[in-house]
């Protein structure tokens, strides 16, 4: 069962909203799971993602290290470290079981955005996901294409280089091993890039075709009526884009910040979701060519709906004192809350129920 591109990044940007709903550690665990038995399950080539469970490791180790180092005054006493005063800062000091189990959820809620955002970017090719952006926005998905296609080159690039010295008998160190080294692989990479994007305007990748619109230009005459719009269309199409964008960052700061309100991020994001829709409706003259463009399969849905129930269910289901506990280790835990994270976890079966589908058919 081929799944869409658009769906995983979908499902993955919901389970991440669903972390940050949420400091219930029991609930952050099982979403963890969640996404890596997905990933398990589903992905080709889970490699890419062991890096993504690195940082995210490394996120809540740092966390709970930062509360360790700063912690927080009042709570039941856990470990007791001597304490160093750095100016005004005192340094480690009494730790308390209610700072390290906070130190513990925020990691954790770190952890499942990155875990999820790493789990789409393993599922979804980013080149098959960039082949379905508007039409309006042919030009920066083009761009992003050609980025994406000539980034992976540069680490071979690097080390290329180094042996090239090494054979050579080049043992340079400092500023000249650096510059011996930059200089050939953004010259490399400059080159690639420019092939790359001849290549694809020769084969007609990306390319937009201008339907003739019925203008009435003589009859507006020298008032440049369509020139004037289309000098609108210009500036404001790259405004929309660069204002979704900068509403994403602000509703990502949000969820993160407890002094923001809690409307603050949804109605960001409904400002994002309004200027990209802008953006893709201010040129509908335009096509743009697609070779054999992936179709939206009923697996596709089911991927979507069970984030969507995941966070239906976590967010309606659940009482505000459970998915907000008192940082305490083993908060309490209602089966709605046990079953979200798990729902969020049915695109696993995806693989079996396709397996039995096949079996049946032959049969």
């Amino acid at each position: 069962m081929t799944v869409h591109p658009a769906a995983w990044w979908i499902w993955a940007l919901v389970v991440a909203g669903v972390a940050t709903a949420t400091t219930n550690v029991l609930v952050l665990a099982l979403a963890v799971v969640a996404i890596c038995l997905v990933v398990v399950c589903c992905a080709q080539d889970a490699a890419p993602f062991r890096l993504y469970l690195v940082v995210a490791a490394a996120v809540v180790v740092i966390r709970m290290a930062f509360r360790l180092v700063f912690p927080a005054t009042g709570g039941t006493a856990l470990l007791t470290l001597p304490t160093v005063q750095l100016g005004p800062l005192d340094l480690f000091g009494t730790l308390t079981t209610e700072a390290l189990v906070s130190g513990l959820a925020g990691g954790l809620q770190l952890a499942v955005v990155i875990l999820a955002v790493g789990a789409a970017h393993t599922l979804a090719d980013v080149l098959d996901l960039l082949k379905h952006a508007p039409p309006a926005l042919a030009g920066l998905s083009t761009s992003l294409v050609i980025a994406v296609s000539v980034f992976p080159g540069l680490g071979r690039s690097v080390v290329d280089v180094r042996r090239a010295a090494r054979l050579r008998g080049g043992r340079r160190t400092g500023l000249r091993g650096l510059r011996a080294t930059v200089i050939p692989v953004l010259e490399g990479t400059m080159d690639r890039s420019l092939t790359l994007a001849a290549a694809m305007e020769a084969r007609g990748y990306g390319s937009r075709v201008t339907v003739p619109r019925p203008s009435d230009a003589d009859s507006r005459g020298a008032a440049g009526g369509p020139a004037g719009s289309r000098r609108s269309r210009g500036w404001a199409q790259p405004a929309c884009v660069l204002g979704a964008v900068t509403c994403v960052a602000l509703a990502a700061y949000g969820l993160f910040d407890s002094a923001w309100p809690g409307w603050a991020p949804v109605a960001l994001t409904a400002a994002a979701v309004a200027a990209m829709v802008a953006a893709t409706r201010l040129d509908r003259t335009a096509r743009r060519t697609v070779y054999r463009p992936q179709r939206w399969t009923a697996p596709s849905s089911l991927v979507v709906a069970s984030a969507v129930v995941s966070a239906g269910m976590l967010v309606l289901g659940v009482p505000p004192q459970i998915r907000h506990p008192p940082p305490v280790l083993l908060p309490d835990l209602t089966m709605i809350a046990l079953l979200a994270p798990l729902v969020a976890a049915l695109p696993a079966a995806l693989p079996a129920l396709s397996a039995l589908l096949i079996r049946r058919r032959r049969s």
